[in-house]
C-alpha cells in the first residue's frame, strides 16, 4: 500500500497519536526548561545563588529533581483510576496539573523558593501520567505494523519540547534585559500549552483495548472502526476484535479478577523485570545529566558565557530531534530493536569514554583548551554525536518498548511501574549529577560511559518485540503457545463471521 494511502486510512489513528503526544511536548518543555533558566543570571540574582557554586548546584538539583519526584507519583495514578475513567479523561487531567504547576512557578518571586519548588512538584504529576498514559493508548490504538513509528512520535514531540524550552531561555537571554521578565517568560509558555493539551484531550476518540477491558465491546468495536477506517462487518475489524477478545478470554480462564497480585506472576514478571532493566540502562546512559543540565555541561568542556552555553544547548536539542526524525522515518520501521539498542549503546559509550578522557587530558582550566580551541571543539562534537547514537536507540525505544510487552489485564500496572522506575531513577541521576560535576569532574562521564556498554551487553539477551501485536506478545514471553492462541482467534472470528459484527453470539446480550 502506498505511503499516502496508508496515512489515508489510519487517519484517525495518526490523529490519535499526534494528539496524544502533544502532551508529550510539555513533558519535554519542562523537563528541559529548569537547565536554562536556573542558568540565567536574572534568575540567580533574584534567588540569590550568584554568590556560591556549591549553592547553585544543589537549587539547581532541587528544581529539576523535584521534577522527577512528582513524575514518580503521577505515573502510579493512572493505574488507580483506570477502572473508573479512560485514557481521554487520564490526559485531561495531566494537563490540568500541568497548568497549575505552571502558574505557581511563574507567580513566584525571590528570594524564597518554595512556589517555584511546589510548582515543579505539579508539574511533575502531569509529567509522570503522560509518561503512562501517552504510550499505553497510542500503543492500543496503533494498526501493529505502524506501531513503531506512532508511538517513536512520543519521543519526537518530547525533543521537540526540550527544543523549545532551550531556544525560548537562549532569546529571552539574548533580547529581555535581565530583571524577572527574563526567566518569567520561558516559564510562561507551558502555561499556554497546557490549555492546548486541554482542549486536544477533549477531541480524542478513546481506546477500544480499553472498551473492552471494561467489557462494553459494542463500544470497543466503533472505536476500532473509527481508528481502522472501516465498516464492523469488516474482515479487519472482526479478526482484530477477535484478537483481543481471545486474549482477553485467556487471561480470565488463567485467573479470574484483576488484581495487583497478577503482576507477580512468573511470566507476568518477567516482562516487568525486562522494562525495569531497560528503564535502569537508560536513565544511568548519561542523556538527562547532559539533558537537564546542558549549560554546565558546556561551560565543563569551555563554554563558559551565559549566551555561548545557552546557545550551545538549543544546537544540543535542534541535533536530537533532527536524529528522532531519522529514527522515525527510517530506523524503527527496517531495523530490529536490539539491534538498535545494542549499537546505540556501543557508540554511546565509546562517545562518553572519548569526552571524558578529553577533558582528562585537555582541562578546559589549561590556557589554549577554552571555547573554540580543538580540543573544546572535538568534546562539542562527542556530545552531538553522543545524542545521535542516544535518539536513535534507547531514546525513544524505551517508551516504546515498555509500552507494548504487557497483557491487556495488566498493562496499566505494568506501564506504570514501568514509568515510575524510569522516574526514580531519573530523579537520582538529576539530584547527583550537579554534585558529581564538581566532585569527580572528567570521571562523570566515565562512570555513564561504562553503563552505555553495560546497557548494550543487556540488549543481547532482550526479547525481539518488532512486528508483533499486543496481543502476539502472550505467545512471545510464554503466556500462551501459539497454536493455542490461534484457536481461541479462530473460535471468536468463526463467531463474529456467523453473525456479521465483531461480536461473537456467545458475547451478546
Amino acid at each position: 500500500m502506498a505511503p499516502f494511502a496508508i496515512f489515508k486510512k489510519h487517519r484517525v489513528a495518526f490523529a490519535v497519536s499526534s494528539t496524544v503526544n502533544i502532551g508529550s511536548i510539555l513533558f519535554g518543555f519542562d523537563t528541559g526548561i529548569a537547565g536554562g533558566v536556573t542558568a540565567l543570571g536574572s534568575f540567580k540574582n533574584e534567588f540569590d545563588l550568584a554568590k556560591s557554586a556549591t549553592e547553585f548546584a544543589g537549587v539547581s538539583s532541587n528544581v529539576v529533581a523535584l521534577l522527577n519526584a512528582g513524575a514518580f507519583f503521577g505515573a502510579l495514578l493512572p493505574p488507580l483510576t483506570t477502572k473508573f475513567i479512560g485514557r481521554k479523561s487520564l490526559l485531561t487531567l495531566a494537563s490540568l496539573f500541568f497548568l497549575l504547576g505552571g502558574i505557581l512557578q511563574v507567580a513566584s518571586s525571590g528570594p524564597a523558593l518554595g512556589m517555584i519548588y511546589s510548582g515543579r512538584i505539579v508539574s511533575g504529576l502531569g509529567v509522570g501520567m503522560i509518561s503512562n498514559v501517552a504510550p499505553m493508548f497510542v500503543a492500543e490504538c496503533a494498526p501493529k505494523e505502524l506501531r513503531g513509528i506512532m508511538m517513536s512520535l512520543f519521543e519526537l514531540f518530547l525533543v521537540s519540547g526540550g527544543m523549545l524550552a532551550y531556544w525560548a531561555t537562549y532569546g529571552c537571554s539574548l533580547h529581555l534585559p535581565p530583571t524577572s521578565t527574563q526567566w518569567r517568560t520561558p516559564l510562561s509558555l507551558q502555561i499556554i500549552l497546557a490549555i492546548v493539551v486541554l482542549a486536544s484531550s477533549l477531541m480524542l476518540p478513546e481506546s477500544p483495548r480499553w472498551f473492552a477491558r471494561q467489557a462494553r465491546y459494542d463500544e470497543a468495536t466503533q472505536s476500532l472502526c473509527r481508528l481502522r477506517s472501516a465498516a464492523a462487518d469488516s474482515s479487519e475489524i472482526i479478526e482484530e476484535m477477535a484478537q483481543i477478545r481471545a486474549q482477553i478470554q485467556e487471561e480470565l480462564i488463567i485467573e479470574k479478577g484483576r488484581t495487583i497480585r497478577e503482576i507477580f506472576e512468573r511470566r507476568n514478571f518477567i516482562r516487568i523485570l525486562w522494562s525495569l532493566a531497560v528503564g535502569i540502562f537508560t536513565m544511568w546512559c548519561g542523556h538527562n545529566s547532559i539533558l537537564y543540565y546542558a549549560p554546565e555541561v558546556f561551560a565543563q568542556i569551555g563554554y563558559k558565557g551565559q549566551n555561548s552555553a545557552l546557545m550551545a544547548s538549543g544546537v544540543f536539542s535542534c541535533v536530537k530531534f533532527v536524529s528522532t526524525v531519522v529514527f522515525i522515518l527510517g530506523c524503527v520501521h527496517f531495523f530490529c530493536r536490539k539491534t538498535l539498542l545494542i549499537g546505540g549503546g556501543f557508540f554511546m559509550g565509546v562517545f562518553l569514554f572519548g569526552l571524558g578522557a578529553t577533558l582528562a587530558t585537555h582541562p578546559p582550566t589549561v590556557p589554549g583548551n577554552g571555547a573554540g580551541s580543538p580540543s573544546a571543539q572535538g568534546m562539542i562534537a562527542l556530545v552531538y554525536l553522543y545524542v545521535v547514537a542516544f535518539s536513535l536507540s534507547w531514546g525513544p525505544l524505551q517508551w516504546v518498548y515498555i509500552g507494548e510487552i504487557f497483557p491487556i489485564r495488566i498493562r496499566d500496572y505494568g506501564v506504570a511501574i514501568g514509568t515510575a522506575n524510569i522516574w526514580l531513577w531519573n530523579f537520582v541521576v538529576s539530584k547527583i549529577t550537579p554534585i558529581a560535576l564538581l566532585g569527580i569532574g572528567w570521571k562523570t562521564w566515565l562512570v555513564f560511559g561504562s553503563c552505555n556498554i553495560a546497557g548494550a551487553i543487556f540488549a543481547c539477551v532482550l526479547p525481539e518485540t518488532k512486528d508483533l501485536s499486543l496481543e502476539e506478545m502472550d505467545v512471545l514471553f510464554g503466556i500462551v503457545d501459539r497454536n493455542t492462541r490461534q484457536h481461541h482467534v479462530e473460535e471468536h472470528l468463526q463467531g463474529g463471521i456467523e453473525t456479521g459484527s465483531s461480536t461473537p453470539k456467545s458475547a451478546a446480550p
